[in-house]
């Protein structure tokens, strides 16, 4: 590693800067400005990521064990890159648009009062996770696992019924057009 920072708190301007291979555990990341950073087989954990700008990062390889985003804006992340090994994430009030999370394992992951446009979920397996108050216009779902997911306070949702897996998955009554769009069937009040 080159470097390894514990328990630290930061507040500062990473833009463009190359981050491959640092490890942080137990660290605070306030108000920082990261987009265009490298974090290239970096390591997270146990982190925290408050008023974040996260855009465009190079995630290749990192490693994120018990990460959370609060108020943070993400956009156009390939998470898909990451290392898969012990991945776990909470992203809450934050944007997440344009991102991917292809074939990723985010089991009981949660995602609250965040926006996911154009986000890629093609693959994942979601079982038992919570999209609480998210909005998910244009969010690709696709043979994706969506086991016990919860919905029901999210919103602009569509998913084709037959393309994935939602057996025990919960909506709410206004979202059930979105789930038979696909069908062709229409839903009038």
């Amino acid at each position: 590693m080159k470097n390894t920072f514990l328990e630290e708190t930061f507040e500062a301007n990473f833009s463009e800067q190359n981050q491959s291979g640092f490890s942080y555990e137990y660290c605070v990341f306030r108000n920082c400005d990261f987009s265009k950073t490298n974090f290239s087989e970096a390591i997270f954990e146990s982190c925290e990521f408050i008023g974040c700008n996260f855009s465009n990062v190079q995630v290749s390889k990192a490693t994120f064990q018990e990460v959370q985003f609060v108020d943070c804006k993400i956009l156009g992340v390939r998470f898909d890159q990451v290392n898969s090994i012990g991945l776990s994430f909470e992203f809450v009030n934050s944007t997440l648009d344009f991102s991917s999370f292809y074939q990723l394992d985010l089991r009981k992951t949660l995602f609250k009062k965040s926006t996911f446009m154009e986000t890629d979920f093609t693959e994942a397996n979601l079982t038992d996770s919570v999209f609480d108050s998210c909005d998910l216009k244009q969010t690709v779902f696709e043979n994706t696992i969506l086991k016990k997911v919860n919905f029901l306070t999210s919103f602009n949702i569509k998913i084709d019924l037959e393309n994935n897996n939602l057996r025990g998955a919960s909506f709410s009554l206004s979202e059930t057009p979105g789930l038979l769009d696909s069908f062709g069937i229409k839903i009038q009040a």
